[in-house]
This record gives structure tokens, C-alpha cells and sequence, in this order.
């Protein structure tokens, strides 16, 4: 990967049928005070026109074509790869940064070296509020937004949908060529990012001052709850969930969100049982899909795990519990 100026930001986009939203996500970068050097977009076999159109309107969009719908992970690899900067803005088609969004959060990456990644405040448009979109982590391996949204503070990661990174962590947490595992598809790959950075030291930040808008699920017709998602959607997010805890995860970790799972696990799947047992047969699939993946999720593990250099009373404080 090439190396640009200091301090210059490069923005990394993949599309997948995002023509309700992709015109206003562009607009809004080129709208900034503190202007990005290039746009990457990587459009994932959209069939919705708005790679052509993406072309057409925007021809000095570094755009590049996936044949076919490569999920989240490997469309973001691929824009991630193809940027020339210091600074790499992820942001997904459905997020409309303010006018001063990386003039603001870009400061804290420059004043703190192990400062990895950055984000803002959004107003997430299908509740209506105002959230930080960094997280912590739960034990159940979902995230919790933090309630603190006005004052700046360290986080356990970022929202995948709005991140600054910069360049030399991404580069640090490579595994197989990749940033994101491409074997997550779609949902839990930046807490899974979130966690092999935590491992190598990297700190995560939320900036209040930067704001924007997130439609939020802006490429399943904005079905936020997970019981509205697709089936195919709702297996990647459970195989994820444990393909994360066993890559991640230290043995001090281990032992109390092992026990935490023997509680609440059945209980998750009794619910989903109870709520549609059809629906809950199909996902069993999940589980085989992630016992397929584990010994790939072990080789990860490892290499992570020898390259830590945080301890894991480091990294718990970050884990909310409650």
C-alpha cells in the first residue's frame, strides 16, 4: 500500500444496491471543511444502477467493480486497500457526515500516536436519537452503545458504519491479508476489529463534536431488530457472535463469559424458538457453519494471542457487564 501526505484522509466506501442513499453519503464528502484526498468506492454487484450511476456523476471516484455481492468484510478490504493515505474514513452509503465531521474527529488520531480509530455522534434516524457510535462490549457478544454522548472518551471500539482509522493500526491487525475476516460476511466484523486491536494496544475514541446522520441498516431496508432481519442475516450474526469470543477472547476471559453463556445462551435460543420455531430450526445451521469455521478462527487466535500486548485486566474494564 502506498503511503500519502500527513495528515491526508483517504474515504473508503462499499455499495451494495445503495441508490436510496449513495447521492447524499457522496454529497456530504465533498462537502467538508477539511476535504478527503480521494474517495474509494467499492461497489459489491450492485444491480439497483447505482454503480453507473456512481460513474456518471462522480467520475473522479476511484470506483471498482465486484462482480458479484462479496458481503461487508471483503468489499471494505478491498476500498481499504486501494486508499493512498495516512487516514482511511470507513463509512457506510447510509451515513451523511457533517460538514465539519473530519476536520473535528481527525485531531484526536494526530495529538495520541496509539489512538487507532475515531468516531462521532450520530442521530440515528430509525429511533430518533442521538448516540455515540462507539461501544462496549457485553458478555453476549452484542454491543452497547456508551451513554455518555457529550464528553470525549476511550471506547471498546467503534460502529463499522463511521470510523477513522488510522493507517498503521490497520496494518497491524492483519491476518491473511485481511482487516475485517472476510468469513464474518456482514455484522460483527468491527467488534471483532475492535477486539484484535484492544489485544495490540490500540485505543479506540469518541469524538462528540462529530456528528452525522445513520439511516441505520440502510442495505436490508433499514430492519434494525434482529428479529426483522433477513434469515440469511440472522446466521451470519450468530456465527459471528462465537467465532468472535473464540478468536479473541483470553483464558481469564474465557472462564466468566463461559459461564455467563451456559445462563444466557438457551435462553436465547428458547426465545427464538418460542417467537418462530420454523425460524429458529433454520438458524441451527449457524452453529455448523461456525464449528466449520473454528479451526481458520484458532489459526487467527493464535496468531493474535502471541502477538498481544495487553493484559486481560486491561481489556475487561471495557466489557460491561451489566
Amino acid at each position: 500500500m502506498a503511503g500519502g501526505s500527513a495528515g491526508e484522509v483517504s474515504v473508503a466506501i462499499a455499495n451494495w444496491n445503495g441508490m436510496k442513499y449513495i447521492g447524499r453519503c457522496l454529497a456530504a464528502l465533498y462537502a467538508q471543511t477539511q476535504a478527503p484526498a480521494e474517495i474509494v468506492v467499492v461497489d459489491n454487484g450492485s444491480t439497483d444502477g447505482s454503480r453507473e450511476w456512481i460513474a456518471e456523476n462522480f467520475p473522479h471516484i476511484k470506483l471498482l467493480l465486484n462482480e458479484r455481492n462479496e458481503g461487508f468484510s471483503a468489499g471494505y478490504n478491498r476500498a481499504i486497500s486501494a486508499c493512498t493515505h495516512e487516514y482511511i474514513l470507513v463509512l457506510n452509503t447510509d451515513v451523511f457526515v457533517e460538514a465539519d465531521f473530519i476536520e473535528v474527529v481527525l485531531p484526536a488520531l494526530q495529538r495520541d500516536p496509539t489512538i487507532g480509530a475515531a468516531t462521532g455522534k450520530v442521530y440515528q434516524h430509525a429511533t430518533g436519537e442521538w448516540l455515540n457510535s462507539g461501544f462496549f462490549l457485553r458478555p453476549q457478544m452484542r454491543t452497547r452503545h456508551s451513554a455518555q454522548t457529550e464528553k470525549s472518551e476511550q471506547i471498546f471500539g467503534c460502529s463499522g458504519a463511521l470510523i477513522l482509522f488510522r493507517r498503521a493500526a490497520l496494518a497491524d491487525l492483519v491476518v491473511d491479508g485481511q482487516y475485517f475476516d472476510e468469513s464474518y460476511f456482514s455484522y460483527g466484523e468491527d467488534v471483532d476489529l475492535a477486539w484484535r486491536a484492544q489485544l495490540l494496544g490500540w485505543k479506540s475514541w469518541y469524538t462528540p463534536r462529530a456528528s452525522a446522520v445513520h439511516v441505520g441498516s440502510g442495505s436490508s431496508n433499514e430492519q434494525m431488530r434482529f428479529v426483522d432481519k433477513p434469515l440469511f442475516l440472522q446466521r451470519h450474526i450468530l456465527k459471528n457472535r462465537y467465532l468472535t469470543i473464540a478468536k479473541n477472547a483470553s483464558w481469564p476471559e474465557l472462564i466468566p463469559l463461559i459461564f455467563y453463556w451456559l445462563i444466557s445462551e438457551p435462553l436465547v435460543w428458547f426465545i427464538l424458538f418460542v417467537r418462530s420455531p420454523r425460524r429458529c430450526i433454520q438458524l441451527v445451521p449457524s452453529l455448523y457453519e461456525a464449528l466449520l469455521l473454528m479451526p481458520r478462527a484458532m489459526r487467527w487466535r493464535r496468531e493474535m494471542q502471541a502477538r498481544r500486548v495487553l493484559g486481560p485486566g486491561q481489556r475487561m474494564r471495557l466489557i460491561k457487564w451489566i
